[in-house]
């Protein structure tokens, strides 16, 4: 019953709600495909196989109770659940048991969703790298800090999954997984429940391999069922889309993704015009990590006294130092530079539906030893804007690469749009 690990969630859900298939049937297929690959891939920092079970069987027994009834969720491990161990990606909190779940694992069951367990996440969110490996190829790194539940969701253990995004969090391992990362306008989802990192920038985000299932979290999470009142049909020509090409990375290997995107959809008749952006913009990568750095510092006090600074690794202790080392007023100045710079994209982006950027550097780098370089992602988490993901195809070393669109503050159902539009002619 390989065919039921290939679902999407919306598929899945309506197979269980017309009596095609039972949730037990589809969460044995995830367990097994679990059992299969999860000594390679090590996507999970804890799952209960019975607890799922019992679960589907209590589900299999009800009327269906909401949108995602019978679905199989990864929850990412900053993400509070009052049943399972939440531990943040750290030993500091080893064992730590929540008292209550976090407002998106409320919801989540509150619309008949499984929570089949807690996905990998680096040591607090950050940069330190997690257990997880790239499914694709298991000497590549699948990006960070969502790591497993992008490597999940790519290798099948479940349709979708929570992540987290701060910096490049779900977008860069979304790229290199070869699946759908969507990080919404900063605060679209609640975030009550999940561990702070840096609390002006933290958003929660969906990891998936359907754009469907996204438009489904959104009902979930905000009580809008996009699909059930789309916006009206547009040919091609009439779809406004840019492209910028930051002037930062290496753009010979970087750009691969968005290259092949802008060939593709011109070849269909899609206009692509290039998106000119203030030279200011060079810097909001250092304005970003400078204000993440100082919230950082503040937020893991507890972690950082010498008591337990000896468990973290040394990139979390090296953003934490970072931190310390900011002032107040220099963390008000990169506040200042993100309002205008808030300001001055949101009317650049006025002038398009979307736009499109490179989502990673490239493919997935090879090696462990590090998540990768969210340098293409630094400045859409600090300016708040909604941003997502497609899988365009495969790089020179056979690993997947992406596409990114990102458009303007509260612009999510715009954005989701053109991606359903553009995904068959993006993935060729």
């Amino acid at each position: 019953m390989e065919y039921l690990t290939l679902m999407s969630a919306r598929e899945a859900a309506a197979a269980i709600r017309a009596k095609e298939i039972t949730l037990l049937e589809l969460v044995d297929a995830c367990l097994r495909r679990i059992d299969e690959r999860e000594p390679t891939v090590n996507a999970w920092a804890f799952i209960d196989p019975e607890r799922a079970r019992a679960a589907a069987r209590a589900c299999d027994a009800a009327e269906p109770s909401g949108p995602l009834h019978g679905v199989p969720v990864g929850i990412k491990d900053v993400i509070d659940t009052c049943d399972m161990p939440t531990e943040y990606g750290s030993t500091i909190h080893r064992g730590h048991r929540p008292s209550r779940d976090a407002a998106c694992v409320s919801l989540i069951r509150r619309a008949g969703g499984i929570v089949l367990g807690k996905t990998v996440s680096t040591e607090f969110a950050m940069y330190q790298p997690s257990k997880t490996v790239n499914p694709h190829n298991p000497g590549h790194t699948p990006g960070g800090s969502s790591s497993g539940s992008a490597a999940a969701v790519a290798d099948r253990h479940v349709p979708l999954a929570l992540g987290t995004q701060t910096s490049g969090s779900i977008i860069r391992p979304a790229a290199y997984c070869g699946v759908i990362g969507y990080k919404p306008t900063v605060g679209t989802f609640a975030i009550e429940g999940i561990k702070a990192l840096a609390s002006s920038l933290d958003t929660l985000g969906v990891l998936s391999r359907s754009l469907d299932d996204l438009s489904l979290m959104y009902n979930v999470f905000c009580g809008v069922d996009l699909a059930a009142d789309p916006l009206p049909a547009r040919e091609p020509r009439q779809v406004r889309l840019g492209f910028w090409q930051p002037p930062f990375g290496e753009p010979s290997r970087d750009a691969d993704g968005l290259r092949l995107a802008i060939t593709r959809l011109r070849a269909v008749g899609y206009e692509v015009a290039p998106a000119v952006m203030p030279d200011s913009f060079a810097s909001l990568n250092d304005v970003h990590a400078a204000l993440m750095a100082y919230e950082v510092a503040r937020n893991h006090l507890y972690e950082y006294e010498p008591a337990r600074r000896a468990q973290m690794g040394d990139s979390t202790t090296a953003v934490i130092e970072q931190g310390w080392n900011i002032s107040f007023e220099a963390y008000l100045r990169c506040r200042e530079q993100t309002r205008q710079a808030q300001i001055a994209f949101d009317q650049i982006a006025q002038s398009f539906d979307a736009i499109l950027v490179p989502s990673a550097t490239g493919e997935a780098p090879a090696g462990t030893s590090w998540t990768g370089d969210p340098v293409f992602n630094r400045m859409w988490s600090l300016l708040g804007t909604p941003a997502l993901t497609l899988p365009v195809g495969n790089g020179p070393n056979g690993l997947p690469i992406g596409v990114q669109l990102v458009g303007r503050r509260d612009s999510d159902r715009v954005l989701l749009d053109v991606a359903r539009r553009l995904e068959r002619a993006v993935s060729g």
